[in-house]
């Protein structure tokens, strides 16, 4: 019996899929849209029939590897908005970590967005920033909106470098099977594939350095005294 075709979404889906998992595994450079395609078992001219290029499926795949969480996070803000609920702090940063963190149908999605981000900023630095920047600057810039009106003691310059300090701690703990270095000095105690022990040690790390004072006036030149 014949198998019947592949629809365009279908295909469009199989590619993408078959990206995210080349990609995450052997970076950007390494896989061509050949691999790609016969990986999808598809033929390679559909690459560029469905995504223009191979720049712009590599921004699909990381949007896509983004989306879930970045969706959730969203949501969830725009529905505590609707009901009228007044954020606090911990509200607020619980809302931004716990969809990469608890969710246990993106759990595998935080390792892969590590990856690929990794071969992003080392392989193509020149998409990075825009990529980037279209697949997470709304939500991030939400959360910072936020921030800034429930921390108007500190300017929203400083809330950024703050914020990103969250976001890298965030991410380097979605490291498979562990961020080197943090199972040997802890002699196997501290393990970040226990998501619930990470949300219970980053969450308030985080909350105190929202509520840390401004930088003294000439911290850069104390920074160069140390």
């Amino acid at each position: 019996m014949k198998q019947p075709r592949s629809g365009p979404s279908e295909t469009r889906r199989k590619l993408l899929e078959a990206a995210v998992r080349l990609f995450s595994e052997h970076g950007f450079r390494a896989v061509s849209v050949r691999q790609i395609a016969a990986a999808a078992g598809v033929n390679s001219a559909l690459v560029n029939y469905h995504y223009g290029s191979k720049d712009s499926l590599i921004e699909e795949v990381i949007r896509a590897s983004a989306a879930g969480h970045v969706a959730e996070r969203m949501h969830h803000l725009s529905q505590a908005k609707r009901r009228g609920v007044a954020f606090d702090l911990t509200g607020l940063l619980r809302i931004y970590l716990e969809p990469l963190l608890m969710q246990e149908s993106w759990a595998e999605q935080g390792g892969t967005l590590v990856r690929l981000h990794g071969y992003l900023v080392t392989e193509r630095p020149d998409l990075a920033e825009d990529i980037v920047a279209r697949a997470f600057n709304t939500v991030n810039v939400a959360f910072i909106d936020e921030l800034g009106a429930l921390l108007p003691h500190l300017t929203r310059e400083v809330i950024i470098w703050r914020f990103y300090a969250m976001i890298g701690s965030l991410l380097f703990f979605q490291i498979r099977p562990a961020p080197p270095g943090l199972l040997s000095i802890s002699a196997g105690r501290c393990d970040s594939s226990n998501s619930v022990e990470v949300l219970a040690q980053l969450l308030p790390a985080s909350i105190a350095a929202f509520q840390a004072p401004m930088p003294q006036a000439g911290g850069e030149d104390q920074a160069r005294a140390i």
